[in-house]
């Protein structure tokens, strides 16, 4: 079983099952460790300026829109995640080393484009199997979670260690090493097979013609929108202020190691609340967040804000999966998971994204105000889904 803190043992065969399901998280956040915070500063040093770096980061959220959902629904058709996981790694390798080839505009936006289709939808399709495992093999999905949350610290921290001493080109081969390490873990994954679809039509259209989903949907678009700024400019910001590489690293660094305690030691005391009163924490800590973010590039106030991501994404993250397995039918889960992730990661996100750049560019740092208002908006929608569902099991089952 997993110990006290998260570390598997093998003495239960099952654990060897929660190993991979970690290990996927893993490969899946060294990659996002990297992309991140020095994605940005890559593209800048291409010589691109604020408006098309919004552009080109947000692209690749734009077209999960249309690659989660086509990719989903076919996976839950068929009740096959892993094979299509498997084509988009290794797809996703091939395609980063391309990057370096030009700095043209518009051969970064269509390598963009190829990285959106086959990167964002590997999430959605593993976190499905992790939750059906999870649910399986009775076991902790925040304390199987909280490994990816580790090597995202590890991938950013150390990126920024190995760009002090070397140039920005190194960022592209940090990426490559990533994403090799993310395939050969994707081949390893559980292959569960779900029973057939509830239904003869769309799963996706069946699920947004359902009212609460779509609050629902409200909660987890604003209050990931609300992250906007941070994940597209805060490291280009804090590097023309002056901090070092391995300062920003340090800055996402924390914020993470807030998310991990959460989802190491929180688990039992979130488990039974309300979905919706943790999407509202996490709204109230957004609001705070941006705004001191916005006011000041103060070293120690960034440092005391930082935690914040635990509430900002961590929790609302737990209340969006606790929301799917607990209101939706295992048939439909890819499809649920590919919707939430298409249009809080997608539109939301990408819409909050492609606006940072000219707003980062015309008001600095105080873009992170547009961001506090996406997170008072996502408390409004909190408070609705509170008031609307009731906590009923498989909601959508008829």
């Amino acid at each position: 079983m997993i110990g006290k803190f998260g570390i598997p043992s093998f003495n239960d065969p099952r654990m060897k099952t929660a190993t991979v399901l970690a290990l996927f998280f893993v490969g899946l956040f060294l990659i996002q460790g990297v992309f991140l915070p020095y994605w940005p500063v890559w593209l800048k040093s291409q010589g691109l300026s604020a408006g098309e770096i919004g552009i080109l980061l947000s692209l690749p959220n734009w077209v999960r829109v249309f690659a989660d959902p086509l990719i989903a629904q076919r996976a839950d058709r068929t009740g096959n995640r892993k094979t299509p996981m498997l084509w988009l790694a290794g797809i996703y390798v091939i395609t980063i080393l391309a990057f370096p080839v030009s700095s043209d505009f518009w051969w970064l936006a269509g390598l963009s484009v190829v990285i959106g289709f086959t990167f964002s939808p590997l999430l959605p399709l593993g976190t499905t199997i992790t939750v059906h495992e999870c649910k399986t093999h009775e076991l902790d999905y925040g304390r199987v979670r909280l490994w990816g949350s580790l090597a995202f610290i590890g991938a950013s921290f150390g990126a920024g260690l190995v760009l002090d001493g070397t140039s920005t080109a190194w960022i592209v081969w940090m990426l490559f090493a990533a994403g090799i390490i993310n395939f050969a873990i994707v081949t390893r994954m559980p292959d569960p097979q779900t029973d057939r679809p509830l239904r003869s039509g769309s799963s996706l259209i069946y699920l947004l013609r359902k009212p609460v989903f779509l609050i629902y949907l409200g909660c987890i678009g604003f209050a990931q929108g609300s992250h906007g700024t941070y994940y597209s400019f805060a490291s280009v910001h804090w590097e023309s202020i002056g901090y070092r590489h391995d300062v920003i690293g340090a800055f996402w660094s924390i914020g993470v190691i807030a998310e991990i305690a959460l989802f190491a030691f929180g688990g039992k005391y979130v488990r039974g609340l309300h979905p919706g009163i943790l999407f509202a924490i996490g709204a109230a800590s957004g609001v705070l967040r941006w705004t001191v973010l916005g006011l000041t590039d103060n070293f120690w106030l960034i440092i005391l804000v930082q935690p914040l991501h635990a509430m900002t994404f961590g929790i609302t993250h737990l209340a969006a999966v606790s929301f799917i397995a607990r209101a939706v039918p295992s048939q439909l889960a890819t499809s649920a998971q590919s919707l939430m992730a298409t249009l809080s990661m997608g539109v939301f996100l990408g819409s909050s994204i492609w606006a940072s750049g000219p707003l980062y560019e015309h008001f600095g740092s105080h873009a992170y105000f547009a961001m506090t208002g996406l997170s008072v908006i996502a408390f409004f929608f909190a408070l609705w889904l509170i008031r609307r569902w009731r906590g009923e099991d498989n909601t959508f089952c008829d």
